[in-house]
């Protein structure tokens, strides 16, 4: 299966970020992220587990940089080309502007964007 960016649906652009997103695989959610330096997440997960991110994510850095704080207290920087893979409990940091994707369970983005009013498209 070939994906175009024009597949994706914008499904958060404010604050800093461009969020689009696809539904894959059944339960599966594709998104791009387009994130400012200095974004800041820690509004979109208030009240969340941890107050942390409760997604599963395996993604690619495409641009920029981004640090994430993981649920057991690990740091982890991750630069353009960088793959990685994310356990739910995890928070980001934008140092400079950042473009990545990631791919996660689909109930796990729902509770996020519920968590912030937005219904997944």
């Amino acid at each position: 299966m070939k994906i175009s960016f024009d597949d994706m649906t914008p499904t958060f652009s404010a604050e800093g970020v461009d969020m689009r997103t696809l539904r894959v695989g059944g339960d599966k959610v594709l998104a791009r992220y387009k994130c400012a330096k200095g974004t800041d997440f820690s509004g979109a997960v208030a009240g969340l587990p941890g107050d942390a991110c409760p997604c599963e994510h395996w993604g690619f850095v495409v641009s920029g940089r981004m640090t994430v704080t993981t649920h057991d207290g690990q740091h982890i920087e991750l630069t353009a080309g960088d793959a990685f893979y994310l356990l739910p409990g995890h928070m980001p940091e934008f140092p400079e502007d950042t473009e990545f994707f990631d791919y996660s369970p689909r109930h796990q983005v729902e509770m996020l964007l519920a968590n912030m009013g937005i219904e997944l498209p």
